[in-house]
C-alpha cells in the first residue's frame, strides 16, 4: 500500500500559505468581499495582465460604430442627459464569442457577449452582457479560473478537458469575517 502525500498548500507570489483558493474573504458568509483579501487581488492583477492574444476573452468578435437616437420621453424613469428627448449619441457596439479563437468556427457552443459604448455629454457610458441566464459566479476569485479552463493550455496549446489549467483546489470551507 503506497502512501499518499497531502497536497502542498495554495501560496501567494510570496510564498505565504493561502487560507483557501476558492473564496474570496467576506464579511459574514453572504458578506461583501474584502478589498484587503491579498490573494484575491494578486490574483486578479495577473489574469488582468496576461496579454497572449489566444487565452484573451471575448477577443473574437465584431463591431461597428452608429448612433442612438431618443424617440420618446423616457425622463420619467432617468434623469441621464443621454436620454433626454431628442438626443442623439454616439455609439459603438460590439458582439464576440467568449472563449472562441482565431480559426473557431462561429458554429461552437459557447456564451456570446456584447458591449455597448454610449458617447455621451457626461462621459463614457459602458453596458455589457452575456448570453447567460444567470451569471454563475458570485465571487471574483473563480472568474479569472473559469476563463482560463475555457482557454487552451499555453504549455500545450491543446484544450484540457479537465480544466486543471486551473490553480489548485481546495476543500476549505469560504473565508469569513464576522461582522464588528
Amino acid at each position: 500500500m503506497t502512501a499518499t502525500r497531502p497536497a502542498p498548500p495554495t501560496t501567494t507570489d510570496a510564498g505565504i500559505p493561502v487560507e483557501s483558493d476558492e473564496h474570496s474573504l467576506t464579511i459574514g458568509p453572504d458578506g461583501p468581499i474584502l478589498l484587503h483579501d491579498h490573494y484575491l487581488i494578486e490574483q486578479m492583477a495577473a489574469f488582468n495582465r496576461e496579454r497572449v492574444p489566444e487565452r484573451q476573452p471575448h477577443a473574437k468578435g465584431s463591431g461597428t460604430f452608429g448612433r442612438f437616437e431618443v424617440t420618446q420621453d423616457v425622463s420619467a424613469f432617468t434623469k441621464a442627459a443621454v436620454f433626454a428627448p431628442g438626443t442623439t449619441t454616439e455609439t459603438v457596439i460590439r458582439f464576440s464569442t467568449v472563449a472562441g479563437e482565431r480559426g473557431s468556427p462561429d458554429t461552437w457552443r459557447d456564451p456570446r457577449g456584447w458591449a455597448l459604448k454610449l458617447y455621451t455629454t457626461e462621459g463614457n457610458y459602458d453596458i455589457v452582457g452575456n448570453n447567460t441566464p444567470v451569471f454563475f459566479i458570485r465571487d471574483p476569485l473563480k472568474f479569472g479560473h473559469f476563463i482560463t479552463s475555457q482557454k487552451r493550455r499555453a504549455d500545450s496549446n491543446l484544450r484540457d478537458q479537465t480544466c486543471s489549467g486551473t490553480s489548485g483546489h481546495s476543500h476549505r470551507s469560504p473565508r469569513t469575517r464576522s461582522p464588528t
